[in-house]
Parts: C-alpha cells; sequence; structure tokens
C-alpha cells in the first residue's frame, strides 16, 4: 500500500461493497473479484470466483448491519492490503443478532485491486438456533466516572473521551472539543475505564470507538487528531485495537 490515505480509502470501498451485500447491492463487491477469487462465508460456504459468488441466491429484505467498523492493517508491501470489519448483523435467516468480523485480503493486479481472499465469521452470537429471534437488547448507558480536578470534580461519561495522555502525576482528557487535566496517573484512570479503551503505550490510552485507522501514521481518530506509534509496536497495536473493537459491540 503507497501510502495511509490510500489505504483508508480502500477500508471505505471495502466497507461500502461488504454492506452492499447484504442489502443486494453487489455491483461494487464484484467489481474487486476475479475468477481466483475466495470467499468463505460465515457458515463455511465457499465461492471459488467472480462467476460463482454472482450465481447466489440473493438476501431476503431486512437484513441490518450496526456498529459497523473498518480499518486497514498495515503492510509494507505497496501491492498488498488488508481490510479488517466488524459489525452487528440482524434480520431474516439471522436467529438473533450476531457480531461478524470479515477479513479481507486484496492484492494489485495491473492497477486494480483485487480480493484474493474474504473470510465472513460470526463470533458471540447473541441469539441462538431455537431462542428468540428479537435483537438483542441494547447495552445499559455509561456510568459516568467521578474524576478530581483542580476546580473539584468532573462527571464524565466516558464514551466522550477520545483519548488520554500522562502529563506527570496527572492525565489528560481528550475530548471532541476540549481537555479535561485530572489529578489521577494514568494506570489510576485505566483501572475505571471500560473495555474499549485500550492502552497503547506508557502515555497514552485511546477509545477504539474513535480510532479510524491505524498504520505509518500512528492511530488516526475520527476527529482528525492522530498519535504516533512506533513501527515495530504497529501490527500488535492492530490486533490490541481490533480486538478491542469486536468487545466494544458485543
Amino acid at each position: 500500500m503507497d501510502t495511509y490515505e490510500e489505504s483508508v480509502r480502500l477500508a471505505e470501498l471495502i466497507k461500502k461493497s461488504i454492506l452492499g451485500i447484504f442489502v443486494n447491492d453487489r455491483d461494487l463487491f464484484l467489481e474487486f473479484l476475479d475468477e481466483g477469487s475466495v470467499l468463505i462465508g460465515a457458515g463455511s460456504k465457499v465461492f471459488q470466483g467472480r462467476s460463482e459468488f454472482a450465481k447466489w441466491p440473493l438476501n431476503p429484505p431486512g437484513i441490518e448491519a450496526r456498529n459497523v467498523m473498518f480499518y486497514p492493517l498495515y503492510t509494507n508491501r505497496p501491492d498488498e492490503a488488508t481490510v479488517v470489519g466488524t459489525y452487528l448483523l440482524s434480520g431474516p435467516c439471522i436467529h438473533g443478532t450476531v457480531n461478524q468480523r470479515v477479513t479481507t485480503s486484496l492484492k494489485k493486479v495491473d492497477g486494480k485491486w483485487i480480493i484474493r481472499l474474504s473470510h465472513f465469521s460470526n463470533e458471540w452470537p447473541m441469539g441462538k438456533p431455537g431462542t428468540s429471534s428479537q435483537p438483542a437488547a441494547e447495552p445499559p448507558a455509561p456510568k459516568r466516572l467521578q474524576l478530581r480536578t483542580e476546580d473539584g470534580l468532573a462527571f464524565v461519561n466516558p464514551d466522550d473521551i477520545v483519548y488520554a495522555e500522562s502529563s506527570g502525576k496527572r492525565c489528560v482528557l481528550h475530548f471532541r472539543d476540549r481537555t479535561l487535566p485530572v489529578n489521577l496517573l494514568l494506570r489510576e484512570l485505566c483501572d475505571q475505564l471500560p473495555d474499549q479503551f485500550v492502552r497503547t503505550s506508557r502515555f497514552y490510552v485511546v477509545n477504539v470507538l474513535y480510532v479510524q485507522g491505524v498504520g505509518k501514521d500512528g492511530i488516526v481518530f475520527s476527529t482528525g487528531e492522530k498519535l504516533s506509534v512506533p513501527e515495530r509496536r504497529i501490527k500488535e497495536v492492530q490486533v490490541e485495537i481490533g480486538s478491542a473493537v469486536t468487545r466494544a459491540i458485543r
């Protein structure tokens, strides 16, 4: 992959193409396939090539994907790319709500990205055959944190924190539009944060729900901010953040 920006654009296209499958808008996904493409469905159905997948019957209407997140994995090969997506899937033919992950490996052939392998898998089903087909209940509202500042107490919804950084014997919370110094060590703050937070170094803990991607440019947030990551740590941080994303949308 030539640039991180290109990998993010590719991840957005893969997201659009895969979500299109569920609503029977397959044209974009088919553009990424050739006869060498291999697709492994969540039910272990295997498609060998574009023409075989194109014959697969359409889905019934009403399938819905939510809590969608797609992100590129770092690679030092300009002609290769990997995109991981996670989402909650519900609707007809789906028993309850499932947390689905798709890992897509691509190769650039004659200047065009082609899927070599796309593997769908269901993880931690929220409903099983024979149980209620109603979607899982929404999680309860997050518990607000009670944090001490120089001016007194602050009550903070952890979902609003983009990331936090260590600052001596305190730490600074970064929100979309403000910062807040609090009288806690970063490790003490981490003990109070929910599973959607990952400590990426001695100095930072990030809310994965704001992470748009991790690559050579570091951690890129949906707010436009970036945090640097040592190149030797990129793959490790990608795995940690990917795992936290999966936990957060269970």
